[in-house]
């Protein structure tokens, strides 16, 4: 072609424009290649060595009247020697103080910190308890109320959320990786690593290959180089354009390093798979979490091993697969004999070689769904501060709310209290996954807000589905004292009588028709029959459906819903008349929350697990103040508090705390949903607030499969599944605790009232129909009556 023609044909508008744009693409794609190098090169150059963030628990009280058995027990976990015991006393010396002075009550002065401690126990009871703490001041032994152990160290958080064994991790050298390791990870997935540069063509060839004749991106051909690229970027997705760059970039890594710093960078990050509850990269931590060796301890059967799990870590997991490993084992020795590092003679020793694999480390995680659940607050509270991964590996120290005493004690009460039900239920919960059941525990001390114990399941170790962050059910009539409380509130109904324990309500059948008359709704009993007129407390303690929807139809659906808010409830909540009987799905935490409100005489903060945080070097990086506030009026709240204690007098309670001699003071409401899914008990003492849930996890009622037999509905109810377990926890967590019975002298007054108007009765009325209850100040009886029966209320309701 003649060079005129050249030139016509560039006179030409769609070639010029053609032509610009071409270059505009490769400017453009230059300088995308560009940042993504910069990346890449940062991250290459990145420090491996970090601090990972390390859970602390809180600080552990000995005070007076705590029984010797809980004492030792502590002691021993936190490793302390005892350098001296009798029948009547221990000794042993305080750690040097190391954690937040903030950690202990206001006014204490640690003056015992890091010097020996005495204990001396009244031998003549069992078992014997704390009379007299004194700790070594110079000569002298000075008597204190309380001394505090430091907090223990449950969980560390680092990259993948996994702890890390060494707590620190560094990369390792290329001497420090002895040659047959890496020639058997070269063998087998990269032969030609030590002569291309980056790229290796047949490799590629191979791989679009496989991939044309399978129609997907099975195989990616990538180097060594590669996979580095696609590790230090971060990148999981499989696409051409990305495998695009990663073919670029692999070049331009190899032009910037040498074989060997690459090749000791990869060994440093490859994936390996999963042990236990630990990812596993990088062959140093290999060959501690599979075999609890060094590099240098492994033999060419490990070695050949560990390097056949790069191309499928899961799939060739010797955990769960042995058999699939140890072929993949046989072909890493040929690749490694074709390659000329090995004799034949070698491999075959390899293969007869013993392989012994470490247990696999399940859990190092003390209390690991309390620790899902700080992690989670901690990315909420400080996510101005970084991201996940800035926060989980900057060397943070986070002191807790944790009780590990209470941690242990929940755990071990959710665990019998469920297989006692599916003992009882002859469920075989192994042999049938689907009919097994679970439950969930939450304690927090109200008078502080601090979260004490979180359990979200059996076993964090068998899943790791944690029912404290994740699960939301309906909570049934633990939601009914917000019914209650919302009458309260108003103090009097519309006709002038004031709500007290003792107001009148029928426990009888009705129907509420509502949207123009197009719906009905007729709540129904758990037990058949009806109760007629009773007292208010007697429905609230024994969970009559029928009264609580009636009242709460009248108060006003939406009356209900600001209550519940005013205590602390943040979910959903419909507004539709079932609300009243609790078809509100909320989370433990959240009606922990809400009753841990009413238990502090409607004064609250925001429940928090986290107390301080200190960086690295021990300076405060944050510290959180309880500041509670009224979000209650208190007088109507404490009349709320007087109902909830009939549970256990008179009510759903009273059964079991009569069987098992349950004296300790405590409010509470059971709750069953309508499937028998769900069973709750939420409830408090003066000291603690605690919610449980038992349940199954899968959707519709739970039921009990045998062989041959009609399917059986497994029902679960708060009274025989939740309160059990809720019971057992209480009464541990007050061993050795001085709880004193609620005090509402200054907010409620007993009162004489006409049992049939619930006015104060006129002075002709028998004493027959003359009861005391009781009132909040604000809401005294006002009127006087003396009706012959309770006035008469319709069976239907429109709305």
């Amino acid at each position: 072609m003649k060079r005129g023609a050249f030139k016509k044909i560039f006179q030409k508008p769609a070639v010029r424009v053609l032509l610009a744009t071409a270059v505009v693409f490769v400017f453009a794609f230059a300088l995308y290649l560009r940042h993504l190098y910069h990346q890449l090169d940062s991250n290459f150059q990145a420090e491996e060595e970090f601090i990972p963030t390390r859970v602390y628990s809180d600080v552990w009280p000995i005070r007076l009247a705590l029984e010797r058995p809980q004492v030792e027990s502590r002691l021993k976990q936190l490793n302390y020697r005892i350098t001296s015991s009798d029948r009547d006393s221990l000794q042993f010396s305080l750690r040097p103080q190391d954690y937040p002075n903030d950690l202990f009550p206001p006014g204490t002065d640690p003056v015992w910190a890091g010097k020996p401690v005495r204990l001396e126990f009244d031998s003549t009871v069992k078992p014997s308890t704390l009379t007299r703490v004194t700790y070594l001041d110079g000569a002298n032994w000075t008597e204190t109320e309380a001394i505090y152990l430091e907090p223990e160290l449950i969980a560390t958080l680092t990259r993948s959320d996994r702890p890390n064994l060494r707590e620190i991790r560094k990369v390792l050298t290329f001497e420090d990786i002895p040659a047959p390791i890496w020639q058997a990870i070269i063998s087998v997935e990269d032969p030609r690593f030590l002569e291309h540069a980056g790229l290796d063509p047949r490799g590629i060839l191979r791989a679009i290959w496989v991939n044309l004749r399978t129609g997907s991106l099975a195989q990616g051909g990538s180097t060594i180089t590669a996979q580095l690229v696609k590790n230090l970027m971060e990148r999981r997705t499989r696409n051409l354009f990305r495998k695009f760059n990663e073919l670029f970039l692999a070049l331009i890594l190899e032009m910037r390093y040498t074989k060997e710093e690459i090749l000791t960078r990869y060994l440093n990050e490859v994936y390996l798979g999963q042990v236990g509850g630990f990812e596993v990269h990088g062959v140093a931590e290999g060959a501690e979490l599979f075999y609890k060796k060094d590099l240098s301890e492994l033999n060419l059967g490990e070695i050949s091993l560990m390097a056949g799990l790069i191309r499928g870590p899961g799939f060739y997991s010797p955990y769960r697969h042995l058999e699939r490993a140890k072929e993949r084992q046989k072909f890493v020795l040929k690749r490694m004999i074709e390659a000329g590092y090995i004799a034949e003679e070698e491999a075959i020793s390899a293969e007869k070689q013993s392989l012994r694999f470490a247990p696999p480390v399940t859990q190092s995680n003390r209390a690991p769904y309390f620790t899902d659940y700080v992690k989670a607050e901690l990315i909420r509270k400080l996510k101005d501060a970084g991201s996940t991964i800035d926060i989980t590996t900057a060397g943070l120290r986070v002191y807790t709310t944790l009780d590990p005493v209470l941690s242990e004690l929940a755990q071990t009460s959710v665990n019998e209290g469920v297989a006692n039900l599916e003992k009882q239920w002859k469920i075989d919960s192994v042999a049938h996954p689907e009919q097994r059941l679970e439950g969930a525990l939450a304690t927090v001390d109200h008078t502080t807000g601090y979260i004490r114990a979180l359990v979200g399941g059996k076993s964090y170790q068998q899943s790791t589905f944690n029912r404290i962050l994740n699960m939301k059910r309906q909570v049934g009539s633990t939601f009914k004292p917000f019914v209650y409380l919302t009458a309260f509130l108003k103090g009097k109904d519309d006709n002038g009588v004031a709500f007290s324990t003792d107001y009148p309500v029928l426990d009888r059948a009705w129907t509420l028709k509502y949207d123009s008359g197009r719906q009905t709704w007729s709540p129904r009993n758990y037990d058949p029959g009806f109760l007629g007129w009773i007292p208010l407390h007697t429905a609230s303690a024994k969970s009559i459906n029928t009264v609580a929807s009636r009242l709460g139809v009248s108060l006003g659906i939406p009356s209900i819903i600001d209550t519940a808010r005013m205590a602390g409830i943040t979910g959903d909540l419909p507004n539709v008349p079932s609300l009243t009987l609790g078809v509100a799905e909320l989370s433990p935490v959240e009606l922990l929350s809400a009753y841990a409100t009413i238990a502090h005489f409607g004064v609250q903060d925001e429940l928090t697990v986290i107390r301080s945080i200190l960086k690295s070097d021990g300076s405060r990086f944050a510290h959180f103040v309880f500041e509670p506030k009224e979000m209650l009026p208190r007088r109507p709240t404490a009349l709320l508090m007087k109902l909830l204690t009939y549970t256990f007098q008179e009510g759903t309670a009273a059964p079991l705390s009569n069987a098992t001699k349950y004296t300790i003071p405590s409010a509470g409401k059971t709750g069953t949903t309508s499937s028998y899914r769900d069973a709750w008990f939420a409830g408090f003492t003066p000291k603690l607030t605690t919610v449980v849930w038992v349940g199954a996890d899968q959707s519709g009622e739970p039921k009990k499969i045998e062989k041959g037999k009609k399917p059986a509905v497994i029902k679960l109810t708060g009274a025989g599944s939740a309160l059990p377990i809720w019971m057992r926890f209480m009464r541990e967590a007050h061993r050795g605790v001085d709880t004193p019975e609620f005090d509402f002298s200054d907010d409620l007054r007993e009162e004489r009232m006409d049992k049939n108007s619930g006015f104060a009765p006129r002075p002709e009325c028998p004493e027959s129909q003359v009861i005391q209850s009781t009132f909040h100040m604000d809401a005294l009886p006002g009127e006087t009556a003396c009706e012959p029966e309770p006035k008469s209320i319709p069976e239907t309701i429109e709305q």
